[in-house]
């Protein structure tokens, strides 16, 4: 994003309702709209990520406000009560999800751009709405007629303030909502839970030649929400009771591309500048030479808009590391990538196609965000693979409806339908369409009672908001607690300042405490609480930053909680031993990130962390695995770096500007304050951290790589250990080598991989002489058979049954009867696993009178089953293997009468 924003009094002139035409683009409204603010004292504050890294209640970044929302509660300060700015968003998964909606009109998005200023116990709602007011009527020239307002019913201040200050008619007002009721309209909250407040909504008449039909229910699609102001004045908590918040602050929001579209008169958001180029580069990719216009023309412009949509969602969610998977974050890009993909097929894409559309998304969205192009080749390789294996899984999940409508019962059950919709992305539609084509139904009720049940089980809403029971917390002493000593000591005299009991555990708050809370990909400490006197001894499990402070999650081990006991001086002692080796893996987890960029690729970014003191756990975006040599070369830096036995320099409370230009490695999308740690390792890592690390590398004492993995398109993993364990584990590789060498009968550890070497060889030699005499005797099989053809009528007809193995074995039959038998029809039959299998094959010239799958089914329906497939070939299986012999006679008749 530009450092200085251009000024509303620098843009171009103005036409009589929009932004002139030279100036249409949404780089100039966003700028304009960031310069309008910060001409009134607000601070453009830089998007924050999509994919949140340090806020564990949400999907994804789905609004302005989300950065801001420790400011809401009172729990951060920031040094400046006013900011503005343009914020990346998604919108596809829990509460707000227009997912499904995508493609069926030119409003609904997953990934758009919110405007928004706010307010921190600053200003309120009348400089909020006269200040929207005049942005809308005299920057974007908007004509005042065509706006209209709705604010929440008994918001009579924000009433008050349209209509005298303003001066908006009444017959363009409109009071909305009743939370005695239940009716939340004009009520906005971002979660179950936080700040929430009244809000008053700013509406864009589409079609003013007709007469006002403002009114409860109106039409959207008429009168199009374009500016939501949001006046926080509350806390919601777990129970739905509003708390004030600390102070009362303001929260807008308007979207990008609505904007642009209505300052440009066009009827829907992909009308923008902001989608043609990714709109002409599907075009040009089909080898159409379209403009936006006529592509907008089309009939099937719905494929293209949720193309263009998915592939913006896609390029920023996966330029900031998010991972495809199949729960959670990636699970919801998994599904809007197939949703793109299965979308793309009915256009004509036969392979991956989105990973270079999402240049265009690169290129048109760069200059504002220059995160994504540093990452593009990265990003578009990432998506290239996901597409891989979603067409391979297309391909698959055909074969895999062959089998179950093989095996159906004049339908297709609910499970088996929603195991295609779920494993391999089919849309119900599809599975209904390809049933329909062979005769059968699909039962719908097992579909939605089987989504429903994966619903229940994976619902985000359900994960990210789910909070333990827990008692109210009583207050022993009021002060601060919140700090932190573990930098310094593992061990402190403190006192409790507030508890409450957790199930059969207690969560304590001390003035001071020297345990770390889990943070930057650390585990949090554990150790002991006691009184002084020994009265009250807790065991610490866990330690985790909350809101309130650091919360120690123990268990009490003697004594009795009561008002007086929690009320005595304690002493708080870490387990040492283990942090101890917590910072041992954390130091090493550093000194891992700089080699693997220094010797595989200096793309490579954190995408997640684990460090525990048994092993540490690193993810990293790459999208190829890393060769043996690489792992090697890896673990040998690391462990240089331990023998060299280098400081590790903790700089406390540095500037970020100053962290920045010291080149101190971050990580993506997490969330830093003005002040921020820095540890380094000279000449070697130089990271943004908060965590605890040794004092010297010489402490780790040794550094072992035990996997390196893949957990997502474009992200590995690599697992480690150090200090004894990693020693431990080198002496166990000696033993084993040693086994392996005994059992390959060498006596040398470098003997052993010639000597596999040779074995596997001959091993393959063995395979290729088998399978040789496999297909010798399938030929001789093969050729006995077409000796005992029998015509029916004009046609040969060739059946018989065989011994084989496994259906592959089967197929393999059948392509040599074809090749042999000429203008026929073959029929074999094998029992495979104690279930008849049936196979069919017919010259292309005989059909389409004669199909494979008419005949196989006919044949298939002896022994209980149902097949499908080509025309010249198609596969059936059945139940009843005793009858076998039957179905195969069945095919002279089937012939004969066709």
């Amino acid at each position: 994003m530009n450092s200085r924003p251009q000024s509303a009094l620098e843009a171009s002139p103005l036409t009589e309702h929009h932004i002139s035409e030279a100036s249409m683009d949404a780089q100039v409204l966003r700028s304009r709209f960031l310069a309008f603010f910060a001409e009134r004292g607000h601070t453009v504050v830089d998007s924050s990520a999509v994919v949140p890294k340090s806020d564990p209640t949400l999907l994804f970044a789905n609004a302005g406000m989300n950065q801001f929302k420790d400011v809401f509660l009172g729990n951060e300060e920031r040094d400046y009560k006013r900011a503005a700015s343009s914020q990346k968003c998604i919108r596809a998964g829990g509460k707000h999800n227009d997912l499904d909606e995508v493609g069926k009109d030119g409003r609904h998005l997953t990934f758009f751009e919110m405007l928004g200023n706010w307010s921190f116990g600053d200003y309120y709602k009348e400089d909020s709405i006269v200040w929207g007011w005049e942005f809308l009527t005299e920057v974007m020239e908007l004509a005042a007629e065509r706006l209209y307002v709705t604010v929440q019913t008994n918001d009579d201040e924000s009433w008050d303030i349209w209509r005298n200050k303003v001066g908006v008619p009444e017959s363009r007002m409109m009071r909305l909502g009743d939370l005695a009721t239940g009716d939340e309209e004009n009520f906005w909250s971002m979660g179950p839970v936080g700040p929430c407040g009244p809000c008053t909504e700013i509406h864009y008449d589409t079609r003013p030649e007709l007469p006002s039909s403002f009114a409860p229910n109106y039409d959207g699609e008429r009168y199009v929400e374009l500016w939501n102001h949001v006046f926080m004045e509350f806390d919601r908590d777990e129970s739905g009771a509003l708390e004030p918040l600390p102070m009362k602050s303001v929260d807008t929001g308007m979207g990008l591309e609505r904007a642009a579209a209505v300052v440009v008169g066009v009827a829907t958001v992909y009308e923008t500048a902001l989608f043609t180029g990714i709109l002409e580069k599907t075009a040009q990719m089909l080898g159409l030479n379209l403009s936006q216009k006529e592509i907008l023309d089309r009939e099937d412009i719905n494929a293209f808009r949720v193309i263009a949509d998915h592939v913006r969602t896609l390029t920023f969610a996966v330029s900031e590391g998010q991972p495809f998977s199949n729960e959670g974050r990636g699970y919801v890009l998994r599904r809007i990538l197939r949703r793109a993909v299965r979308f793309g097929r009915g256009l004509g894409f036969d392979g991956p196609f989105l990973h270079e559309i999402s240049q265009a998304v690169v290129r048109d969205f760069g200059e504002a965000y220059p995160e994504i192009v540093a990452v593009a080749s990265q990003t578009q390789e990432v998506l290239r693979i996901e597409e891989e294996r979603f067409f391979n899984t297309i391909d698959r999940g055909i074969a895999r409806f062959e089998d179950v409508a093989a095996k159906a019962d004049g339908a297709i059950s609910g499970r088996d339908a929603f195991a295609l919709y779920d494993t391999f992305g089919f849309p119900l539609d599809l599975t209904q369409i390809m049933a329909e084509e062979r005769g059968l139904a699909v039962d719908l009720v097992g579909f939605n009672e089987a989504l429903e049940e994966q619903r229940a089980r994976s619902s985000e809403a359900n994960r990210f908001y789910a909070q333990a029971e827990t008692g109210p917390w009583l207050v022993v002493k009021k002060a601060t607690s919140d700090t932190f000593l573990g930098y310094t000591r593992d061990e402190t005299a403190s006192r409790v300042v507030r508890y409450r009991a957790r199930g059969d555990l207690y969560e304590i708050l001390l003035d001071m405490t020297p345990f770390y809370p889990e943070g930057g990909g650390q585990v949090g400490d554990m150790g002991k609480i006691e009184a002084e006197d020994k009265s009250l001894v807790f065991t610490v499990l866990d330690t985790q930053r909350v809101a309130a402070g650091i919360l120690h999650l123990a268990r009490l081990d003697d004594g009795f909680v009561t008002e007086v006991s929690m009320s005595k001086d304690v002493i708080a002692t870490v387990d040492r031993e283990r942090r101890r080796l917590t910072a041992c893996n954390h130091t090493a987890t550093h000194l891992l990130q700089a080699a693997l960029r220094d010797i595989v690729s200096t793309e490579i970014h954190q995408a997640g962390s684990l460090v525990r003191p048994d092993k540490l756990r690193f993810d990293f975006t790459y999208p190829k695995p890393l060769t043996a040599e690489q792992v090697d070369a890896v673990e040998a830096r690391v462990n240089a770096a331990i023998r060299a036995g280098n400081p590790v320099v903790k700089h406390a409370d540095v500037s970020r500007e100053s962290a920045e230009e010291w080149g101190a490695t971050a990580i993506f999308g997490e969330k830093y304050g003005d002040r921020v740690r820095v540890v380094e390792v000279p000449g070697i890592s130089m990271e943004l951290c908060g965590g605890i690390h040794v004092d010297t590398t010489r402490d780790i004492l040794y550094f072992r790589i035990t996997q390196e993995t893949s957990i997502a398109a474009g992200t590995r993993r690599i697992e480690g250990i150090t200090n004894v364990a990693a020693l431990q584990a080198a002496g166990e590789d000696r033993v084993l080598l040693s086994s392996i060498g005994k059992a390959a009968k060498v006596d040398r550890p470098d003997l052993i991989l010639p000597k596999l070497e040779r074995l596997h060889s001959e091993r393959a030699e063995l395979e290729a002489h088998l399978q040789g005499l496999l297909g010798r005797i399938a030929a001789n099989e093969v050729d006995r058979i077409l000796t005992r053809g029998r015509k029916v009528g004009d046609t040969m007809v060739y059946a018989s049954k065989v011994e084989i193995r496994d259906r592959k074995e089967l197929l393999t039959y059948a392509d040599l009867l074809r090749d042999r038998m000429g203008e026929a029809v073959g029929l074999l039959g094998a029992i495979i696993d104690e279930k008849p299998a049936l196979i069919c094959v017919v010259a292309k010239s005989l059909c389409p009178n004669l199909k494979a799958g008419d005949l196989v089914n006919a044949c298939a329906a002896v022994v209980g089953g149902k097949g499908g497939g080509k025309p010249t070939l198609a596969q059936a299986g059945g139940n009843d293997a005793t009858r076998l012999d039957e179905a195969i006679d069945t095919i002279y008749g089937e012939v004969e009468v066709r």
